[in-house]
């Protein structure tokens, strides 16, 4: 070898080269990422508002849940037509949550109708009649 130093010189490297070793290989187009965060804002609605007795919370959690549950494919950010785009199981995500909800809720799953009779029994639900605006900071 005429000179040693040679083995060690660097390789010449484009930037866009040495870039694409660091790229996600399953890039979600914008409409995927949006679809994504939608389907996931309706689960953490479920799971955290499940057995909330403010109205607005638990209008959150009905509105998730009516959403999850239904079986309409007409509108374009339907749940089915999300996981069908994302290549989700939409009944093993169903059931999943179903799970998650027996296990977190201290009563089991109740429906949306049944919750907010409970609530409005023990006075959580209050009318809004003769008190004035409220602030969304609680919710």
């Amino acid at each position: 070898m005429k000179n040693p130093g040679q083995l060690f010189e660097n390789d010449v490297v484009a930037p866009e080269q040495y870039l694409d070793v660091f790229r996600r290989t399953n890039n979600l187009e914008p409409e995927q990422e949006l679809m994504l965060a939608i389907l996931t804002d309706a689960i953490e609605c479920i799971l955290k508002y499940l057995d909330e007795p403010v109205e607005i919370r638990a209008r959150f959690f009905g509105e998730a849940h009516d959403w999850l549950f239904a079986q309409d494919e007409r509108e374009p950010f339907s749940f089915l037509n999300i996981c069908e785009v994302l290549n989700f199981d939409p009944s093993y995500l169903r059931r999943g949550i179903k799970a998650k909800m027996r296990a977190k809720s201290t009563q089991g799953p109740l429906p949306f109708s049944e919750r907010s009779t409970r609530m409005k029994q023990v006075g959580a639900i209050k009318s809004r009649s003769n008190s004035g605006p409220r602030s969304r900071a609680g919710a």
